[in-house]
């Protein structure tokens, strides 16, 4: 399964909890060195791009939904981000957007999308690192990347 998964880190590793994703795909990156582990602050089409060529996409990146504490892990699906505020850029093509106009020029995207978000607390101030309830879900969040590359 680890042959044809990508595991994809999103955020911004100086915004304090907004590099969770990041972080979480680095740990994974020294426990499974072998894994197709890959990090950005893009969005739109330069994470598509990413995508291209495998099977399965296991993202992580943060999220705030104000329902859940710090430091929940969720997982969620393609249908309960589309639409959400953090995937679309007034200033860009949001992630799904670009998605939807890859799969229509029939380009080999991920059949599998897998979404683990991580609740934050602070994603505007800058910091290399994260608050503690966001820091103490890192650990976790790497055991469920493990659990889902098996």
């Amino acid at each position: 399964m680890i042959d044809n998964t990508l595991v994809l880190g999103l955020g911004n590793p100086i915004l304090s909890d907004d590099g969770v994703g990041i972080f979480v795909v680095r740990e994974v990156q020294k426990l499974v060195p072998e894994a197709h582990i890959s990090e950005t602050v893009a969005s739109g089409f330069r994470v598509v791009d990413e995508m291209v060529g495998f099977q399965r996409l296991i993202l992580v990146d943060s999220i705030i939904t104000g329902k859940a504490p710090p430091g929940t892990i969720h997982r969620l699906t393609r249908e309960q981000l589309e639409g959400t505020l953090h995937y679309n850029n007034p200033h860009d093509v949001g992630l799904f957007e670009a998605i939807k106009i890859m799969e229509s020029h029939n380009q080999p995207l991920p059949e599998e999308m897998i979404f683990l978000a991580i609740e934050i607390l602070d994603c505007d101030t800058f910091s290399e690192e994260c608050t503690p309830l966001v820091k103490a879900a890192i650990t976790k969040a790497v055991e469920a990347v493990l659990e889902l590359l098996q």
